[in-house]
């Protein structure tokens, strides 16, 4: 009498489940899920899925069963298996993918060191020393530099910011650390209009390159610290007071990540020589110059007036103002 399909396939899934044992005991541990198979015998749902174990019929089935130990022990008791555990959620990894490794490069914020940033032997007087520093970087044909020293001042530095404000300039402002101790609201304020920062040192020595590397260290870095506390800005540029350099001061400079800010264009504002002459001595300027001023260390009424017309008078020309690079994030 031929045996009914269900004993058949009983007798099929048991031959394959020995079959999978011997695997799962070759390879050290396979756990197998369990199936209840229903009405076994009759045909009607007695299909064991892939990896399935057949109960007999009338006994509940496990919900996994460890076949071996990686040790080469026997099966788990199914009143004692653990449940097996569950593939983490999300989408199965790829197959057939190479896996790269991670990489060990800087984060994007932190980039490589400017090729500025070496011993310099003379100050950048116009734009085109810079370019010559650093080949890469662009600088419009018709630019020019604006740079205003000795500030903050609490009377010319705000005045100076509502006239580049009106006009859309943006300017460098040589500061000195003890004034930006006393009105670190301005610097602040410059910083968030789009202006950069210079450092002129912390208490304006015009015998500066004679104080020593310790003492010129001091100078610089308390000055930095002032108005990174002030304004979040990191100054990459110096300008010596009087414009007198040496040594020890470009070795210092090099050593604090900084350029030398010179200018071509002075018109010996400090001394108030009258605003003719400063306009004067101002729309006498050229592309790639840099032009100096002052907001600090004084009456700077004279400044004030002959910038409301060179400002303008220069932007007619077609002319753009523009600061050196400063990066933050090196």
């Amino acid at each position: 009498m031929d045996e009914p399909d269900g004993g058949h396939e009983h007798r099929v899934t048991r031959r394959r489940l020995l079959q999978l044992g011997a695997l799962a005991a070759g390879a050290g541990g396979l756990v197998v899920p369990g199936v209840i198979l229903s009405g076994l015998g009759t045909g009607a749902g007695a299909r064991a899925h892939a990896h399935g174990r057949v109960a007999p019929a009338g006994s509940p089935a496990p919900a996994a069963i460890s076949s071996a130990s990686s040790t080469g022990g026997a099966a788990t008791s199914p009143d004692t298996a653990a449940p097996a555990s569950r593939p983490p959620a999300g989408p199965p990894p790829a197959t057939g993918r190479r896996v790269q490794p991670r990489s060990t490069s800087r984060p994007p914020s932190a980039r490589a060191t400017p090729t500025w940033v070496h011993t310099w032997n003379d100050p950048i007087s116009r734009l085109d020393d810079f370019i010559a520093r650093s080949p890469a970087t662009e600088i419009p044909r018709n630019a020019i530099m604006l740079t205003i020293d000795d500030g903050p001042h609490p009377v010319w530095t705000p005045k100076y910011l509502r006239l580049l404000a009106h006009y859309h300039v943006q300017a460098t402002f040589s500061v000195i650390g003890s004034q930006v101790l006393q009105y670190p609201q301005l610097v602040k304020a410059a910083v968030s209009e789009g202006h950069h920062i210079a450092n002129h040192t912390f208490v304006h020595p015009l015998n500066l390159p004679q104080l020593g590397p310790a003492r010129i260290r001091r100078e610089l870095h308390d000055t930095n610290d002032a108005v990174v506390s002030a304004s979040g800005f990191r100054p990459r540029q110096f300008r010596a007071p009087g414009g007198v350099w040496g040594p020890d001061v470009f070795a210092e400079i090099c050593r604090q990540q900084m350029m030398p800010l010179g200018w071509d264009i002075d018109p010996r504002d400090w001394a108030l020589p009258g605003i003719a002459h400063i306009r004067s001595a101002m729309l006498a300027a050229r592309p790639h110059d840099i032009i100096l001023c002052h907001d600090g260390g004084g009456n700077r009424s004279e400044t004030y007036a002959a910038l409301t017309t060179v400002i303008p008078a220069l932007l007619a020309r077609g002319w753009r103002f523009v600061t050196l690079p400063a990066p933050q994030s090196w």
